[in-house]
């Protein structure tokens, strides 16, 4: 017979033993420690004597410190070893570089093998098992399986502490030199879309079993339409704006909207030079703006906020625009963080509603006024605005709201600040912006395990290109190196007993990922920028200039070729339609397989019976040429 043995997952306990409180046990090994009597500590922790007295003497070999491992089945891999697993997974999910279950297990092993640790991993798959990884999971609560969100290289590389300094150091300077310490004075101004369908869907009960399961919309692709947004540090909002996409006014579009709505539209829907311009008109009517009081805009880099007609507008209206640094919005923008969010949830919440209420009917861009309305009156909280602008750190003015785990992206591409013959930039203070160091920050993660925790490489050293890029893309290929040789490293704990035990950890196996030094120098990004100020000013009017003179070379190139083509044109229609010279019949009235040939002097054509020639004749010539 054959007996085949199951792992239970979930155990359940058929004794007693050990339930008190780890703590608790701790307390009580303290208060022995200081004086206290074995049987006094017993009775007050209510401890079972005997154990409270090996734990106290260290007579018990399986116990470590106030805990003890029960049953027969014990851990694969060693404390430390596991430790270091965990803050590797945690450290490559802050740089976006999060492990999956199949890189988990696979490391499980090499881990195994590459410190000679007996195991029952399977050495076909070379990956640890299921039972393993949800045991994993169990034993390090700080970690969690989830299903990440998609996030642009460009956003990674482009949110890091140099530009959310430069953009704080700006703000300072500008709320110091005009003087902006009301928070009525300062606004966030964003633009967004919603469409006729919903963005997102949420789950539903359905049947258990089925593989897909539907939800109505009122299409497929739904139409879009720009809604723009405006508060100010105090939680107040502006009347929105809202554009549609069409050419012409229409009144029953704009039926259902917030009170004081600005309403516009052009051919696309999305926000323009012209239709940015009279929003600006908009917001100085509710902010009250002047030379003599001037509010600051914060709003984000995009091209029609930087027109010449926009910038003239604000500085003669006391409006300073101020961008934030490019690819930073998402953490940085009030309206980003607190608005938009629960906005969109509600609008959606709407629109279902809507259809659930109107069986047989599709939303159009006629139903949309009323169902933003109602989105907008739930979402435009005071509650919403305060939380958006404390949570940046704009007001109150805070410049290290952001924790530094969040810049961890970008740490895969630093490299050393290029030399400059630019001052160095300082706070108000005369203090020196704060730099980045991601891998002092990366070496301090992974040191918050206990003193035995073993000590980490330097796991920032390039190593070749074999381990950061493969041509085989087998799936049964972990993506770690496994022939690479490894770094040893020595327990503190161990270091007297066995100054030769080496201890491979996954920094080893896989070190951080690192992007090599640029062979070229890349463009540099603009950061923060005060639109208003006159540098950009003249910059922008200077794009302008630049804009109409290429406007107008190719105007004047399209008119050649306009030129050129209607006389081709026209050539081409005198000779389509052209006269035989022997019988006068014109080509458009001939029959459809009479055959053409056309005389090489005088470029005429005629029938082939008329001119009496074959038409396969190369060089013909007519009889009146001859």
């Amino acid at each position: 017979c054959v007996i085949i043995q199951i792992m239970v997952r979930n155990y359940i306990r058929k004794t007693k033993r050990q339930t008190w409180d780890a703590n608790v046990m701790q307390t009580a090994l303290n208060e022995i420690a200081n004086g206290m009597p074995f049987k006094r500590a017993s009775k007050i922790f209510n401890l079972p004597l005997t154990t409270l007295k090996r734990r106290a003497k260290g007579q018990n070999k399986l116990a470590k410190g106030n805990s003890k491992h029960l049953g027969r089945c014990i851990s694969t891999l060693p404390e430390e070893i596991e430790t270091s697993l965990k803050n590797y997974a945690l450290e490559m999910e802050d740089r976006l570089f999060g492990l999956t279950k199949k890189d988990i297990c696979k490391m499980a092993y090499q881990l195994a093998e590459r410190n000679g640790i007996q195991h029952k991993f399977s050495r076909d798959k070379k990956a640890a098992g299921t039972a393993w990884f949800k045991e994993f999971l169990r034993r390090n609560p700080e970690l969690s399986f989830r299903t990440p969100e998609a996030t642009s290289a460009v956003r990674a590389r482009g949110f890091n502490k140099e530009a959310v300094a430069k953009f704080f150091y700006t703000l300072e300077e500008i709320m110091r030199v005009h003087n902006i310490t009301d928070p009525m004075r300062i606004y966030n101004m964003d633009e967004s879309g919603i469409q006729t369908v919903p963005s997102k869907v949420s789950k539903i009960v359905a049947h258990k079993g089925r593989k897909q399961v539907g939800f109505l919309t009122s299409a497929e692709r739904g139409q879009n339409i720009s809604i723009v947004l405006c508060l100010n540090a105090t939680g107040q909002f502006i009347p929105p704006a809202i554009i549609f996409p069409r050419k012409r006014h229409n009144d029953l579009l704009y039926q259902g909207l917030p009170y004081g709505t600005l309403c516009l539209h052009n051919e696309s829907g999305y926000m323009k030079s012209d239709t940015f311009v009279k929003f600006l008109e908009h917001f100085q009517k509710h902010c009250q703006s002047s030379v003599d009081k001037k509010v600051l805009l914060i709003l984000d880099g995009h091209v029609t906020h930087q027109t010449v007609e926009a910038i003239e507008y604000c500085r003669s209206n006391g409006i300073i625009m101020l961008s934030f640094p490019p690819h930073c919005t998402h953490e940085m923008q009030p309206l980003d963080v607190a608005v938009f969010s629960p906005l969109m949830t509600y609008y959606n919440e709407e629109l279902n509603l809507w259809l659930k209420a109107n069986p047989g009917k599709i939303v159009t861009l006629y139903n949309v006024g009323p169902l933003f309305g109602k989105a907008y009156r739930r979402a435009a909280t005071l509650n919403n605005g305060l939380s958006g602008f404390e949570k940046t750190g704009i007001f109150p003015y805070n410049p290290n709201i952001l924790p530094d785990w969040k810049f961890k992206p970008s740490c895969t591409t630093d490299r050393p600040m290029v030399a400059s013959t630019d001052h160095t930039m300082t706070t108000s203070n005369g203090d020196p912006l704060p730099t980045t160091n991601c891998e002092k920050n990366a070496e301090s993660q992974r040191e918050e395990t206990p003193s035995s925790q073993l000590q980490k490489p330097g796991h920032s050293t390039m190593k070749s290109k074999k381990e950061f890029s493969s041509g085989n893309s087998s799936d049964d290929v972990s993506i770690f190196d496994e022939n690479e040789s490894s770094v040893s490293i020595v327990s503190p704990s161990q270091n007297n007993h066995n100054e030769n035990k080496k201890i491979v950890t996954p920094f080893d196996i896989s070190p951080l990922p690192v992007a090599p030094p640029q062979s070229r120098s890349s463009r540099q990004s603009k950061g923060a920028t005060v639109f208003t100020s006159s540098p950009n000013y003249l910059l922008a009017k200077e794009r302008l200039s630049t804009r109409m003179k290429t406007s107008q070379a190719t105007n004047i190139a399209r008119k050649k070729l306009f030129s050129k083509t209607k006389a081709n044109k026209k050539k081409r229609h005198e000779e389509d339609d052209a006269a035989c010279i022997f019988c006068c019949e014109l080509f458009s009235t001939s029959a459809a397989k009479e055959k053409w040939i056309k005389c090489n002097s005088c470029q005429k054509w005629a029938h082939a019976l008329c001119a009496g020639v074959s038409v396969g004749k190369k060089a013909y010539v007519c009889d009146f040429c001859v």
